[in-house]
């Protein structure tokens, strides 16, 4: 009884498992499994970083096509439209030449 036990053999770990093995009795398995936590999260941090970047650049890139079109439209719409309202100016004021005469044409608001 008063014999202390006999210490237990420890058979060596072969592979990838002993440096495990060894950081974990060196540093405690909270912080072995906290390291390895940690590196899991910024290595798929940095995959869904570099995600958003593409997508941030293709939506910019469609948001430029869309732009110069949307530009394109209106800078089209903008010519119309001064053409359209010339035309009616001018078809007022022959209006106004049949009815009033060329010398009694009531003024015009903005010429």
């Amino acid at each position: 009884m008063g014999q202390p036990a006999a210490p237990v053999p420890v058979t060596p770990v072969a592979g990838w498992l002993a440096p495990l093995i060894q950081v974990a009795t060196q540093f405690g398995v909270s912080t072995v499994f906290a390291g390895i936590l940690l590196w899991f999260v910024l290595t798929k941090m940095t995959s869904v970083l570099y995600s958003i970047e593409k997508w941030e650049e293709e939506r910019t890139r469609v948001l430029n096509a869309s732009q110069a079109q949307i530009m394109a439209a209106l800078e089209k719409q903008s010519a119309s439209f001064e053409k359209a309202i010339q035309m009616n100016i001018e078809a007022n004021q022959r209006l106004a030449d049949r009815y009033y005469g060329p010398t009694a044409r009531p003024p015009l608001a903005h010429q």
